[in-house]
């Protein structure tokens, strides 16, 4: 819900005029001092700021001050915030066609590579996936890429897959859980917001997620071994979504501001942020928590290749049963796609921030059509 202040609108007569300058309230469920804040969103709102004259600002309420992960959809839904981070694996029967991206979690490695490939699949060759957020009042313009999801744990462990069974581990949608249930572990669904509490409490064993949660949620204080062996790529996540009449309440000028602003809050969320974290929160779990990374043993490497080689099947038997459609097309369009982005990536991207943003704009933002 907006808030609304007069601005006095200087002339070129030198003369004063009022006008209305609209505050717009983004709610998310990651903590304060995510990059996911710190390094893409807040700056990204201060530019559309200063580019509208202050008659268009964001106000950024973290840490689920205003919604939760679970409630976001509803919330945006019905007007308690304007826009929102909306994770589509936490609403899989609101977002029947959109949560096939991230439930994909296994057929991705590489953060810029999937960046490109979910929007390309989301914008231009999903129109099903796009009908979902319609459906519920919203408007989906992207988001960021974690690094790929590992196995962040509680206890000691030495990363073979008997050491994993019967843990409880923390999931935020069904590929998560067919991971952790390959693995030997029972599947606990919880948001990403609750999970630090739940540890702490001895309620969850491990984590399914990137070792730069480490640092963004403050799990190296609970964490005592990571187990490196790579798990797939989360897609999909809608960092930035919309209600739909705060979106039409922007106007044509305002919606191309923040369209502008959408490469840079993905490369920088994706690039700077996660890979960055990955990196950084390593050397600080290792330094000040004595956290213990371990590589994954052939045994848990084999228990996860058998998932995988099944997850096709299961991921187009779960999306006919929730109602998908055309769930052969969404895979075929985002597999195709990866290997394109796989390309770009390796060869024009190189895992530069800038270089990503200006790819995307010319890839994909500057051909939206919302």
């Amino acid at each position: 819900m907006r808030t609304k202040l007069i601005l006095a609108a200087a002339l070129g007569t030198g003369l004063a005029v009022p006008a209305m300058a609209e505050t717009y309230n983004y709610a998310t469920f990651v903590p304060p001092a995510s990059s996911n804040n710190t390094l893409a969103l807040e700056p990204a709102f201060a530019k559309i700021a200063e580019e509208s004259g202050g008659s268009i600002e964001f106000k950024l309420f973290a840490g689920g001050q205003l919604l939760g992960g679970r409630e976001m959809l509803g919330g945006l839904r019905d007007g308690i915030a304007d826009a929102g981070f909306v994770a589509p694996n936490y609403f899989i029967s609101e977002l029947p066609n959109a949560a096939m991206l991230p439930d994909m979690m296994p057929f991705g490695g590489d953060p810029v590579a999937v960046a490109g490939a979910m929007l390309e699949t989301m914008f231009f060759d999903c129109p099903s996936c796009m009908a979902d957020y319609t459906d519920n009042n919203l408007v989906y313009l992207g988001g960021q890429v974690p690094t790929p999801y590992r196995m962040l744990c509680s206890s000691e462990l030495d990363g073979s897959a008997d050491s994993l069974k019967g843990l409880r581990m923390r999931g935020g949608g069904t590929a998560m859980s067919r991971t952790a249930e390959a693995l030997g572990g029972i599947a606990v669904s919880m948001t990403a917001g609750d999970m630090y509490e739940a540890m702490e409490r001895g309620q969850l064993d491990c984590i399914v997620g990137p070792t730069a949660w480490l640092k963004q949620y403050s799990l190296a204080e609970v964490v005592k071994t990571v187990i490196e062996e790579p798990l797939g790529v989360v897609a999909g996540l809608g960092l930035v979504t919309f209600n739909r009449q705060s979106w039409h309440d922007l106007g044509e000028e305002g919606q191309q501001m923040v369209l502008r602003q959408m490469p840079f809050i993905v490369a920088q969320s994706t690039v700077t942020g996660y890979i960055g974290d990955d990196e950084r929160a390593k050397e600080t779990a290792v330094a000040d928590h004595g956290v213990n990374f371990v590589q994954g043993e052939e045994s848990m490497k084999a228990a996860l290749q058998a998932a995988n080689d099944a997850a096709r099947d299961i991921i187009l038997a779960e999306a006919a049963e929730r109602g998908v459609e055309d769930a052969q097309a969404i895979m075929d369009a985002y597999v195709a796609n990866l290997e394109k982005w796989r390309a770009i990536s390796e060869e024009q991207i190189k895992r530069d921030a800038a270089v990503l943003e200006q790819v995307l704009w010319d890839e994909i933002y500057s051909k939206v059509d919302l």
